[in-house]
């Protein structure tokens, strides 16, 4: 990813876009992208102030893939629904609510396969418990319900349903 920045941002954002959708149709949420887009800008500015500029590119991509999560659920509700899952699942993974929050709105911009690629492992019930799979359950309800009434059917459709 880094040798990205390297290249104009049209380049940058669409070669991010398209390593979303495999990741996330996969099982990993688009937000973690976007975590590690933002961490990663960070810490080569840190490491190397005079390319701050062009490592931009880097953030304005994770900007872009935040953009369309909140397009369904606003980053207030993302947090709140990552909370309540975490109190109410018991514990076991940390971040697990953004995740299922994230790839509920991955799912809502045409990534088909987003939360049944994260719930196959993320809800197994050989690995964790009923509470926990019930807070997965109820937490992807919320989500849902939430995209639903926020979201618009023509935001950010990046993928077409059969690409997923």
């Amino acid at each position: 990813m880094v040798t990205l920045a390297s290249h104009p941002l049209a380049y940058v954002i669409q070669q991010i876009k398209w390593l979303g959708v495999l990741l996330a149709s996969r099982g990993m949420p688009r937000w973690l992208l976007e975590s590690h887009l933002d961490l990663l800008y960070e810490e080569l500015s840190a490491a190397i102030p005079k390319r701050r500029i062009k490592y931009r590119k880097l953030l304005k991509a994770a900007e872009v893939l935040r953009e369309a999560r909140h397009d369904w659920v606003s980053q207030t509700d993302f947090e709140t629904l990552a909370a309540t899952f975490a109190a109410n699942s018991g514990g076991g993974l940390a971040h697990g609510g953004e995740m299922l929050v994230s790839a509920v709105c991955d799912e809502c911009c045409g990534i088909t396969k987003a939360v049944p690629s994260l719930v196959v492992w993320l809800g197994d019930p050989t690995r964790f418990s009923a509470q926990w799979c019930a807070a997965l359950n109820q937490t992807l309800d919320n989500a849902r319900a939430m995209a639903a009434r926020n979201g618009s059917p023509s935001a950010n459709l990046e993928v077409s349903a059969g690409a997923a």
